[in-house]
């Protein structure tokens, strides 16, 4: 099965897949220095002396700024399993008792505004659209 033919970027282990899909990231600065250099140079010490401390330097920033990116992609999963949770919660918020409850229904309240500024930001953006004078059609 390993020898045949398959598209890398389906191949979920694959580095092309991992890109391809956002796991890993793509475009960054220290991506530059791993270029292959064709044109030789004389030795110097003091030129490899930097050269060495350069790489040393520049894997610390690729080692915090994939902490970061890896960091930010997850965020939005652990806000939307968050999200989901208080959602439950206040489906049973009526089955809960003391503070619990209170809590409950203090996150239904928090649900219900943030779902009606963004109804209003949906509102306005429609509202901007058309009075820029562009046709647009509504739904009824």
């Amino acid at each position: 099965h390993f020898k045949m033919k398959h598209n890398p970027r389906r191949m979920k282990w694959t580095k092309a897949y991992r890109r391809a899909h956002g796991k890993e990231m793509i475009m960054d600065s220290t991506f530059n220095f791993e270029k292959k250099r064709l044109t030789p140079t004389r030795y110097n010490r003091n030129l490899m002396v930097k050269t060495v401390q350069a790489m040393q330097r520049v894997n610390q920033l690729r080692e915090v700024r994939k902490e970061r990116f890896a960091k930010q992609r997850l965020a939005a999963q652990v806000k939307k399993r968050q999200t989901s949770a208080q959602k439950e919660i206040v489906k049973g918020a009526h089955l809960l008792e003391g503070p619990s409850k209170v809590k409950a229904l203090a996150m239904e309240k928090e649900l219900l505004s943030k779902s009606k500024t963004k109804a209003k930001k949906k509102v306005k953006v429609d509202r901007a659209a058309s009075s820029s004078g562009a046709a647009m059609e509504t739904e009824e």
